[in-house]
């Protein structure tokens, strides 16, 4: 496949000129050298690597005012320039006809465009969602409530499309906020399902609009059959799972596990976890709302027999307070999985008095560009008596 013509100048990709077989040995290459510099000997796996293409399941697109509307994404080392993009080949082979659609009607209907400066005008971003397996598609328009939208309009349009995947939900998203960020000030279904659905093995997890789910489905298929191959659970051990998400790692390792406890910090989260788990029968799981170092501070307190620890926690990883109470939990193994191999590898040498890496397994969610994700199982040390 040829790179994407918007290549070099929309901020999305940056290796796509580099032979996707490189790319995978530098980023290899660049866990080798880590372990290095901090003195890490274990055993290094060979690099897990997927579909270069098409393998996103979110985007979120901006809309802008050049030649009429606009909406892409920002360009590289630019102060707010925007690249109006026709096709996005990480993400989904439906991003140029959508994209091309929702600018041609919004054209037509004469609605304005929001100007992040003079926070006036209505189209601020566009939301993708793709899943992989099941191919469902679902749609966010986010806009402030300064004009009306044609609802009914808007559908019509976008159920008149022909797709690759199928058309299972369209949300609009009020944002009045100053933010650049998207903020869910309000959300309306306008059509279809509040959710859609991917398959991940046997299981399923519902995916919300505005819902966490890692970026790459076909590599945390992988990455979480590793951990429950590693973990070799056989229906004894408890399980705690900080920073949970929606629950799919707990729900990978119920079946061989006594019993799974999962903590993340967002209510709106913990609840679509609630749902995966019951959408799969899942019993032998628990979730809690709460803050991870809160948590292991006080109700963590309660499981000091945890057997398995599991952190995914976000790219700037462990603080210090985490991992004094994570040393003080004292589980028997325990399995990170980080996307910023700076912040891992140093919260590894935090650990290393009590625990030590017995392998380290790269994973390349995100090709074409300079992230990875990184498994380490670690081990207590037995201390002699």
């Amino acid at each position: 496949m040829d790179i994407c013509k918007h290549f070099g100048t929309c901020g999305g990709c940056s290796f796509q000129d580099i032979p996707y077989s490189v790319q995978t040995l530098c980023k290899e290459e660049s866990i080798r050298e880590l372990m290095s510099v901090y003195g890490i000997n274990c055993e290094l796996k060979p690099i897990n690597s997927y579909s270069e293409w098409f393998y996103r399941n979110k985007m979120e697109f901006s809309f802008g005012q050049k030649e009429g509307i606009s909406c892409g994404l920002y360009k590289k080392a630019s102060h707010g320039e925007l690249i109006d993009i026709s096709e996005c080949l990480i993400f989904s082979k439906d991003a140029g006809t959508i994209l091309k659609a929702v600018k041609d009607y919004f054209m037509l209907k004469g609605n304005s465009v929001h100007n992040k400066f003079s926070h006036k005008g209505f189209l601020r971003n566009l939301i993708l969602r793709e899943t992989k397996f099941t191919n469902e598609l679902m749609l966010g328009l986010v806009t402030t409530s300064s004009e009306e939208l044609d609802k009914d309009g808007f559908v019509n349009m976008l159920k008149g499309l022909s797709l690759n995947s199928t058309l299972k939900s369209v949300y609009w998203i009020v944002n009045d906020s100053l933010s650049d960020a998207v903020v869910f000030e309000k959300k309306e279904l306008l059509f279809g399902e509040p959710f859609i659905e991917e398959k991940l093995d046997e299981f399923k997890f519902k995916i919300a609009i505005d819902s966490f789910f890692q970026v790459n489905p076909l590599a945390i298929k992988n990455l979480y059959g590793k951990i429950r191959n590693y973990a070799k659970l056989e229906k004894r051990e408890k399980v705690l799972d900080l920073f949970c998400g929606g629950g799919s790692i707990g729900i990978f390792l119920a079946g061989s596990a006594k019993f799974v406890w999962g903590v993340e910090v967002s209510q709106p989260i913990v609840d679509c976890a609630w749902q995966n788990a019951k959408e799969n029968n899942i019993e032998n799981i628990s979730f809690f709302t709460a803050d991870a170092r809160a948590f292991l501070n006080t109700q963590g307190a309660f499981y000091k027999d945890v057997d398995v620890l599991i952190i995914n926690p976000p790219r700037c990883g462990l603080s210090n307070k985490i991992i004094r109470a994570i040393l003080r939990l004292s589980p028997k193994t325990i399995f990170y999985s980080s996307c910023n191999p700076d912040t891992l590898f140093a919260n590894l040498k935090a650990l290393s008095a009590s625990y030590r890496p017995q392998l380290i397994e790269p994973f390349d969610f995100f090709p074409h560009t300079p992230h990875l994700e990184t498994l380490v199982l670690l081990k207590q040390i037995k201390k002699e008596i």
